[in-house]
């Protein structure tokens, strides 16, 4: 009986190193992972990721700078243009009413229609001298509003100037719109409005196009 028990306890030995043998061979056989580099783990900031949930986008705004003296809106408009702002800067335009007299076959005809004006006592037309279209016609007041325009064409009519004409056109306005306006662009218009007294910069509504 002894014989047997050691005969028996020699094969759970054997039988026991066996299975610890392969299974020690199946571990060494594993893909090791690659070691993890703790100095490049950060963690995520809302900053760092834009679009994740979390992310606050810098506002942007639409604004209108108006208020011009007629002789200031083409500085104005200079002042806007070295600030490069491209699609993001408008002028809208505004409806305005021409009073003219149509063009004269040449310059010659049109000066003297200047002369028989001054004869009248009308002396606020002026000759068209661009080329296209309206080139030796004479131009009156564009006004604003129709009511005013009729008002001015009457005059003109009842002091024998029977050839004048009113016109309804489309004209650049007296504001700028600007378009997706962040802070830094907006400190930059508050300073050039600070060189026009009387105009106002604020804040619209954004339509962009």
């Amino acid at each position: 009986m002894r014989l047997i028990f050691f005969i028996l306890l020699l094969v759970n030995v054997a039988v026991f190193g066996y299975f610890s043998h392969r299974d020690q061979g199946a571990a060494n056989l594993k893909p090791q992972r690659p070691p993890v580099n703790a100095d490049r783990i950060r963690l995520a900031n809302s900053a760092d990721a834009p679009g994740m949930p979390g992310t606050v986008a810098p506002k942007l705004l639409c604004m209108e700078w108006s208020g011009f003296k007629p002789e200031e809106i083409d500085q104005a408009q200079q002042a806007l243009d070295k600030l490069a702002l491209g699609d993001k800067l408008t002028r809208p335009k505004v409806d305005e009413y021409w009073l003219y007299i149509p063009p004269l076959k040449s310059k010659k005809e049109a000066e003297k229609k200047l002369e028989e004006l001054a004869g009248l006592g009308i002396d606020d037309g002026q000759l068209v001298e661009d080329t296209g279209k309206w080139r030796w016609a004479i131009s009156f007041a564009a006004h604003p509003s129709e009511e005013a325009a009729i008002v001015r064409l009457n005059q003109l009519k009842e002091k024998g100037v029977k050839s004048a004409k009113l016109l309804k056109r489309d004209a650049a306005g007296n504001a700028f719109h600007i378009l997706q306006a962040d802070a830094k662009l907006s400190t930059e218009l508050n300073q050039l409005k600070s060189a026009y007294a009387g105009t106002e910069l604020k804040e619209i509504e954004c339509k962009i196009p």
